[in-house]
């Protein structure tokens, strides 16, 4: 009798079952980091040698008044300039050329146009002709109409890397490009004053310059930029822009960090330009600001003063005679040959500020204090009144009508 075959796949039951022994794992290497250095914070206090250690000297855009990576507000009236002396300092740095008597660091300029691009256009072409530069080459730059500078900053920064350096930015006006719900609240003032700011830290490390409306009822005695307070607080100084009637000052008030300054003349001078028509190919008439010295200003008193003594003497001539009809009887003329009635009103105004013309009824009249002053300038004329003989300036008058 045969022993039985064990069924396929199952151990016979005499033999052991085969041994099952664990996978070795490989040892584990534990690595000891180093022991990190510790840096101890910066001294608080430090002593006079550590604290004038990194001292930066002063750079200038505008030698001894303007400094670089500084933020200034330009706050003038309407119609005192602040967009013609703006524009006058981005021609002189785009260009290097002096301002009146001071060193202008040349450099990129970038312009915000955001109130009224269309005037900054017209400006622009009128003082490329008079100023003698190609608005094709010369290195300024504009950004045209409003908008809110936190929704494009970061296309502008990209677009000012790529042009290079800048060392002028120009923000033309604060209140186009103010983004708070209240101008008068000193937190949105302040949010405002830090975007402005921020302009700073473009390629290059710019000066800022914003022009600025001033304060309800402001006097020349008072031009502080319009809203809170905190917005002067946070710029580095304030520049205006003073209007008198022979020529616009450019100083500073309420805030100035650095050393003061000589107040700078400009001219405020109409002016047209071959490229500059209208729709109907007409002269466009625009203003640009002139740069002068004490000589000029006292020669452009001397010739408001003597436009007050004719129209004192036409006024005493031709009764009841309008700006215009005495412009004619000066042959005061503008460009395109009308009368030039405004240069009246303007010397007019003048006079009845200091008393010496009166209206009545709605015409022009001498006071008595006018009556007097111009029996002196008659007798000055004259040589009358003990002093040498000078030869008038003032036109000969035709006789008053007869009623």
């Amino acid at each position: 009798m045969t022993d039985p075959k064990p069924l396929k796949g199952l151990r016979a039951a005499s033999q052991p079952p085969a041994p099952v022994y664990p996978t070795p794992m490989p040892p584990t290497l534990v690595r000891v980091a180093p022991p990190q250095k510790v840096t101890p914070p910066p001294k608080l206090i430090q002593s006079s040698g550590e604290f004038v250690a990194n001292f930066l000297a002063p750079s200038y855009l505008l030698d001894g008044i303007v400094q670089r990576h500084f933020c200034y507000s330009l706050t003038a009236a309407t119609g005192a300039g602040k967009t013609a002396i703006a524009l006058r300092l981005a021609v002189h740095v785009g260009l290097g050329r002096k301002l009146g008597d001071r060193e202008v660091e040349k450099g990129r300029v970038l312009y915000f146009a955001s109130e009224n691009s269309v005037d900054v256009q017209a400006r622009w072409i009128a003082m490329a002709e008079h100023c003698g530069f190609d608005v094709n080459t010369i290195d300024v730059h504009f950004v045209s109409g409003a908008s809110k500078l936190s929704e494009i900053a970061e296309r502008i920064t990209i677009e000012a890397a790529a042009l290079g350096e800048l060392a002028l930015v120009v923000v033309d006006t604060s209140a186009a490009t103010f983004e708070g719900t209240d101008e008068n609240s000193n937190v949105d003032s302040l949010q405002h004053a830090k975007r402005m700011r921020s302009l700073t830290e473009l390629k290059g490390a710019p000066t800022v310059l914003v022009l600025c409306h001033p304060v309800k009822s402001a006097t020349n005695d008072n031009l502080l930029p319009r809203g809170g307070g905190s917005f002067i607080a946070e710029i580095d100084g304030n520049l205006c822009a003073r209007k008198s009637d022979s020529a616009v000052e450019l100083h500073w008030a309420g805030k100035f960090r650095g050393m003061d300054f000589a107040p700078i003349l400009f001219r405020l001078d109409t002016v047209t330009a071959e490229r500059l028509k209208d729709g109907r190919g007409r002269s466009m008439p625009t203003v640009m600001a002139t740069p002068m010295d004490d000589a000029g200003k006292d020669a452009m008193a001397v010739a408001a003063r003597t436009d007050e003594d004719m129209v004192l003497r036409a006024i005493d001539g031709n009764a009841g005679a309008s700006s215009n009809e005495l412009a004619k009887v000066l042959d005061w003329k503008m460009r395109d040959g009308r009368p030039y009635g405004v240069r009246v009103r303007r010397a007019a105004e003048k006079l009845a500020g200091d008393g010496l013309i009166m209206k009545h009824r709605g015409e022009w009249t001498l006071s008595a204090r006018g009556e007097k002053e111009l029996n002196r300038l008659d007798k000055r004329a004259t040589g009358t009144d003990g002093r040498n003989s000078l030869v008038s300036i003032l036109p000969q008058m035709p006789p008053k009508p007869v009623p």
